[in-house]
């Protein structure tokens, strides 16, 4: 067993600490610091979080042929601590100019699921600046440029700007969210807004790809109704790889390079006569560029992905539920053909009810061939008890096509073949319980239970596992 040094040990206390402050400081002093004088006002605020992850059957015991002693069941935890400092200067009656400078700094006890061990590190989160305002006329515009968090409509490609894990900690709960570098501005008149951007990831030295993201969006938005938008964006630059034909060591050279996407986004509730809790959502994407396989020939990529949902909200209900039902694709390379179709899903996420499927399974359907249904059910036992369930069926899009990168093979008497010979790749049942302590402090304890399926156990002679994840933490915003 690896054992932290003193100046470890010494971090992980004072975080402990200082989160531990934070989550009584609601008692003791206001919630949030403000400082005014003339046209200035100074705002600090600090959020925390400290969660536990228990784990047995860590990646269904897959490791076990090319790792064998990588240990499925591990227990570990993840601080984190965001001390932040805004500002805003009012130039003009109508104009003001503000910026934000924060530090992210993380702290693992024990050795997470891609067995980084007691890793952390202190990095800025947010430090950028920009000027908003209003013509007369009604116009409204929004300039900014810096490290900040970016989210194009609901996170489908463009929202993960911050690597986790690694050498940085943090990559269960994922806390670092900014882009490192980005330039954004946003013209709006009434609902609607058009918005240019360019930015570039913070990623860890391990998973670096030195790319940069360019694009344009058009947004309809309308509170308690939903919104509908349209974007394209194009990665003029990055070293990411794709997966190719075979496995373990054929990949596509800068795949990503050059990449157009054209994305399109709806999400409505209320708009259906007679069912104010209805709500529709639709979602695709289509990527087109070409790329280069190992010996130089030069193939066109043609790929997509759509989400189809609907929900319900029983407002009058006993426990008030909330139903949701989605339907997911994410294409992937047919075998065979000249044409790529693997889906490149860039920097997905913003939670479980979104991009992430599963909170085991997320790990490794990274949502590139593989189709999704997702069924959840939220309830509200009170105004501060919120339980919600979910099950979600994982498949492959297309059979023997990597569906990571090349950690799915199966051994035939021909060598090695990525992917998986049968479609059903696992079933998740998740269950979560959330407390609403105070405005600023929320606890809550989840269970994930993710069940193999039958293209799993294909690819693994040496038996599969059931992965299921015990999870609690404590989370202070101020």
């Amino acid at each position: 067993m690896q054992y932290m040094t003193r100046s470890r040990l010494r971090v992980v206390l004072t975080l402990c600490g200082l989160f531990f402050i934070a989550a009584s400081a609601r008692a003791q002093q206001p919630a949030l610091w403000t400082w005014t004088s003339d046209n200035l006002t100074l705002r600090g605020n600090v959020s925390a979080h400290a969660q536990l992850y228990s784990m047995r059957g860590t990646w269904w015991n897959l490791a076990a042929s090319s790792a064998p002693t990588f240990d499925t069941d591990r227990t570990f935890t993840e601080l984190w601590l965001h001390p932040q400092l805004s500002a805003d200067y009012q130039l003009a009656p109508k104009t003001v100019a503000y910026g934000k400078l924060s530090v992210g700094i993380t702290q693992n006890i024990g050795a997470d699921a891609f067995d980084y061990r007691d890793e952390g590190a202190a990095r800025f989160e947010n430090a950028f600046a920009g000027v908003r305002g209003e013509f007369a006329d009604g116009w409204r515009y929004d300039l900014s440029l810096g490290r900040q968090s970016f989210t194009l409509g609901s996170g489908m490609l463009l929202t993960a700007g911050s690597a986790n894990g690694f050498s940085w900690g943090g990559g269960a709960s994922t806390p670092r969210k900014a882009w490192a570098r980005t330039a954004i501005g946003r013209l709006s008149y009434g609902d609607f807004s058009v918005q240019g951007f360019q930015l570039e990831p913070s990623e860890a030295p391990e998973a670096r790809t030195d790319t940069r993201v360019q694009g344009a969006s058009l947004e309809w938005k309308r509170d308690k109704l939903g919104k509908a938008g349209l974007a394209w964006i194009t990665v003029p630059r990055s070293t990411a790889i794709y997966p190719g034909d075979l496995a373990p060591l054929s990949f596509i050279e800068r795949g990503r390079e050059g990449l157009d996407t054209w994305q399109a986004w709806l999400d409505l509730t209320g708009v259906v006569p007679g069912a104010p809790g209805l709500g529709l959502r639709a979602e695709y994407a289509q990527q087109r560029n070409d790329i280069t396989r190992v010996g130089g020939k030069r193939d066109p990529m043609r790929a997509e992905a759509w989400l189809l949902g609907v929900s319900y909200w029983a407002q009058t209900w006993w426990f008030a539920p909330r139903f949701s039902y989605h339907v997911a694709r994410f294409s992937g390379d047919k075998p065979g053909t000249a044409t790529y179709e693997r889906f490149d899903p860039m920097f997905w996420g913003n939670g479980l009810d979104n991009w992430w499927f599963g909170a085991n399974g997320a790990y490794a359907w990274l949502n590139a061939n593989v189709r999704a249904r997702r069924a959840i059910v939220d309830a509200y036992a009170s105004a501060r008890d919120i339980v919600q369930f979910q099950f979600v069926r994982t498949s492959a899009d297309q059979l023997n096509s990597a569906i990571q990168y090349g950690q799915g093979v199966q051994f035939t008497s021909s060598g090695l073949l990525v992917g998986v010979p049968t479609a059903h790749l696992s079933d998740e049942y998740y269950a979560q319980y959330a407390r609403v302590i105070s405005p600023a402090l929320v606890g809550i304890a989840f269970v994930s239970r993710n069940v193999p399926g039958d293209g799993l156990k294909a690819n693994a002679p040496q038996g599969v596992k059931t992965w299921t994840t015990l999870g609690v933490g404590l989370t202070a915003n101020f």
